[in-house]
């Protein structure tokens, strides 16, 4: 694909495409100092005790951050062609830009130390990019019929939450985001099988659902992959379950609505629930009520500040300490000496925190600066480009929205998880399975057959699970 082509999809038209692009840049530009703003003045007063420190540095390190960050906005698509765009604009906003900002005051090391890091990550994010430069595969699909996918599909999403419901039967609890550590420490003993059946459900089976059932309007479907979803937070008190409703949800209104393209109508979205967020906090100031301060922790700490301090943990840790040439991964620890006690994550949690507390981090931090330090950054963006590229090929035949929706939330794991465990136990690969042997939806008639309303309903409950014509494009 020529990224060119994607970005501006008519030569005729220079002046609309330099428009958008421009509009594009800005938004951007106005994201940047917006989040520089609520970290300084809201994160870092708030949640300082997580680290999130302020050490004001020189005004040419904060306009070099401004740069970096703002840079990959010159080339990212300003059109969604492939599947895995979606999850390239997601991990530019949620993981990229914090990462060269929050490092960068946290104070862990000085600034010239960090310059290093931010240019990495811009450079990982151009990386991603040149992935798009590649034509897609011309796969021999295997295509089986929506009778036998959907039976096959309903035997495992039954067999899946079968194994939840009975394992975690008499300790399932519906409790505040305050309470969720004490569910999951009593959840803790899991079995291999019982974990993959966890993964897969609220990483793939119900996001499935509640995707397919958005984007072709069966209802039915979404209720099930949302209630799915919320039988998970119930037995593990996974946030992510339940905020995966709510992601999926508002990218699929961003693409109902027929004004821009989706890249823009996301970039200025974003930038407008922080700019509303950061007004409702100067105008309440303390006493900002319950609402308030849980959507700034989802927004300003869970989605759009943890990555960037686990960035310059991550960082910091493996300037001082031996890294693990991959070891940290399952397999690979069999060939090279695993160098902690612990896992990654808590390895790193208990050097920061002093005790047991898991920090996984996204896959530029795990796969990239723990086994290799900052080269460890560009060969993960290569290998997760190779991911992109993969996903896209087996999602060729369907449409790209559509592919982009089903994708997204396992693909956004990849701000919290590593690339193997994403792809594997994550539930990534099984969604490209999925789309490779799925007969392509968009514009297809209204399948209404007996066969395949036989083949879904008594597994799953659900009416029948036809085609409706695809909505308009964004």
């Amino acid at each position: 694909m020529n990224t060119s082509a994607a970005s501006c999809p008519s030569s005729r038209e220079p002046s609309r495409c330099w428009s958008r692009r421009s509009l594009l840049v800005l938004g951007v530009s106005v994201f940047v100092a917006l989040y520089q703003w609520a970290y300084i003045h809201f994160v870092s007063q708030t949640y300082n005790n997580y680290g999130f420190n302020y050490q004001p540095v020189p005004g040419f390190y904060v306009v070099l951050a401004w740069l970096l960050a703002i840079l990959p906005s010159l080339w990212m698509p300003i059109r969604l062609t492939r599947a895995s765009q979606l999850a390239y604009w997601v991990l530019y906003l949620t993981v990229i830009i914090p990462s060269i900002f929050v490092p960068l005051f946290v104070g862990l090391n000085r600034p010239d130390e960090i310059v290093p890091l931010m240019v990495a990550m811009c450079a990982g994010a151009g990386i991603l990019g040149l992935g798009y430069l590649f034509p897609l595969r011309s796969f021999r699909f295997f295509t089986i019929s929506p009778t036998t996918f959907w039976t096959g599909f309903a035997i495992l999403a039954g067999a899946c939450t079968l194994m939840i419901v009975v394992f975690f039967w008499g300790n399932m609890h519906l409790v505040s985001f305050a309470d969720i550590y004490d569910l999951r420490n009593d959840a803790q003993d899991r079995g291999p099988v019982l974990n993959y059946a966890l993964m897969w459900s609220y990483g793939a089976i119900y996001p499935f659902l509640i995707a397919w059932g958005l984007y072709f309007r069966r209802w039915l479907l979404f209720l099930l992959g949302s209630l799915g979803q919320v039988l998970v937070y119930s037995c593990f008190g996974t946030k992510a379950s339940l905020l995966s409703i709510v992601f999926i949800t508002g990218l699929y209104g961003l693409f109902r609505l027929k004004r821009g393209t989706f890249p823009l109508k996301l970039v200025w979205t974003v930038a407008g629930i922080f700019f509303v967020l950061c007004a409702i906090f100067l105008a309440e100031g303390e006493e900002a009520d319950v609402v308030t301060l849980l959507l700034m922790f989802l927004v300003m700490f869970r989605s759009f500040g943890l990555s960037g301090l686990l960035t310059g943990q991550y960082y910091y840790f493996f300037q001082h300490n031996p890294h693990t040439y991959f070891a940290h991964l399952k397999v690979v620890n069999w060939f090279v000496h695993y160098p902690y006690h612990y896992v990654l994550g808590t390895e790193i949690g208990y050097y920061f925190y002093g005790f047991q507390l898991d920090t996984t981090a996204h896959f530029w931090a795990t796969d990239g600066l723990a086994a290799l330090g900052l080269p460890g950054i560009l060969l993960a963006s290569a290998v997760c480009a190779f991911l992109f590229w993969i996903i896209d090929s087996a999602a060729a035949r369907h449409e790209a929205r559509f592919a982009g929706l089903v994708t997204f939330y396992a693909t956004y794991s990849l701000a919290n998880l590593s690339l193997f465990t994403t792809f594997l136990s994550g539930g990534l690969g099984l969604l490209v399975l999925f789309l490779y042997v799925l007969q392509p939806a968009t514009g297809a008639p209204r399948a209404r057959s007996g066969a395949m309303q036989k083949a879904v309903t008594p597994a799953l409950g659900m009416g029948a699970v036809g085609i409706e014509a695809s909505p308009d494009t964004a």
